[in-house]
């Protein structure tokens, strides 16, 4: 497998599982957290995807995010517009403040920035994965294929946290789910 079907692949079933993570969930579910120094689904999920809009658009594209372009803030409770805000580096106050916006509006966002990434995926070639380079926000440069790496871990954790705090609330999912990937697997065989 090549390394760009495999991070688009990646992508797909962290995605996917997420979904289906807070399919049904209420808006009490969605907002509520263990204790006032853990982060809710809504947070991961936005989180996810203002990480995605800000390496998607700030980092590799160069233009403004899609939290900039448009109501997107606003309709998410965190207007004005700010590039930065993301969740990354959050204090237990930032948790604390944080006000979980509403699922559809929040799931609209998230499946727009997702797209994107989706098509400008879609148009790389297998060398852009080491050829090109980012902006480290640590500082420097990483090849594209490092910061793909980064996001895999980062929605690997976050997924597993969504997961966590559904369970936390709902109890077991369907032990027989596997992130969507076996599905997928016995589709493409078909």
């Amino acid at each position: 497998m090549e390394l760009k079907a495999f991070i688009e692949g990646c992508f797909e079933q962290h995605y996917n599982a997420m979904l289906r993570a807070v399919e049904g969930l209420t808006p009490a579910e969605m907002a509520w957290t263990p204790n006032d120094q853990c982060s809710s689904i809504a947070f991961l999920v936005w989180h996810y995807g203002r990480t995605l809009d800000r390496w998607l658009h700030t980092r590799l594209k160069g233009d403004a995010q899609l939290w900039q372009d448009g109501d997107w803030a606003e309709r998410l409770g965190r207007a004005p517009a700010v590039d930065g805000d993301t969740g990354y580096g959050f204090t237990v106050d930032d948790l604390k403040a944080y006000k979980a916006p509403d699922t559809s509006a929040l799931m609209e966002y998230v499946a727009a920035v997702r797209q994107e990434s989706v098509e400008y995926f879609a148009s790389l070639s297998e060398s852009d994965f080491d050829g090109m380079e980012v902006v480290n926000p640590r500082g420097g440069t990483i090849t594209l294929a490092v910061m793909c790496q980064q996001l895999i871990w980062e929605f690997n954790q976050h997924g597993g946290q969504i997961g966590y705090l559904r369970g936390e609330q709902r109890g077991l999912e369907d032990p027989g789910y596997s992130g969507g990937l076996l599905e997928s697997l016995a589709e493409k065989a078909k």
